[in-house]
């Protein structure tokens, strides 16, 4: 049997695949608050992956990488909008940290009785740690027809001290 030079190519990866792949995963945080809800709409951070770097030519500012997954279930008879761009990601110091990736800028629909989970990616230096509590903000991120929901903040700490 011969074999293309495309699946000679994907076997010869495969095993970095293997060993990069649950490294990209999420894992639930190590404290949850729990889901907020709103009007039938809940909102729930269901993983999370953290890294934070120490640069001697950044003193006191770490840079900070984080992917927080969350899950919106709708129960409201109206269809939901998610507006992922106007998420934030809040710190100790409360300073809004905004999503980044291409993704985070399309908006979906999430019908009557849907549950839709969603990545957004975070980077800043300052402001957030790893093994301090973040808040996942929707701000005016989900909408119902034209009007914004006020749903409060999903308070999580990613990692251990």
């Amino acid at each position: 049997m011969k074999l293309s030079s495309v699946t000679k190519n994907a076997l010869r990866f495969a095993p970095l695949l293997l060993v990069l792949g649950p490294a990209c995963a999420t894992t639930p945080p190590v404290q949850n608050a729990g889901a907020v809800a709103s009007d039938g709409v809940q909102v729930a951070v269901v993983g999370q992956r953290c890294t934070e770097t120490v640069e001697t030519d950044w003193p006191g500012a770490n840079l900070v990488q984080t992917t927080v997954q969350f899950q919106v279930r709708n129960t409201n008879p109206n269809p939901v909008t998610v507006n992922r761009e106007q998420f934030h990601l809040r710190g100790t110091d409360g300073r809004p940290v905004a999503s980044r990736g291409w993704e985070s800028g399309d908006a979906v629909l999430v019908g009557s009785g849907e549950t839709k989970t969603f990545d957004l990616r975070f980077m800043t230096r300052g402001g957030i740690s790893c093994t301090k509590p973040m808040q996942l903000d929707a701000a005016s991120g989900i909408t119902v027809g034209t009007m914004p929901l006020r749903i409060g903040s999903v308070t999580f700490v990613p990692s251990k001290v």
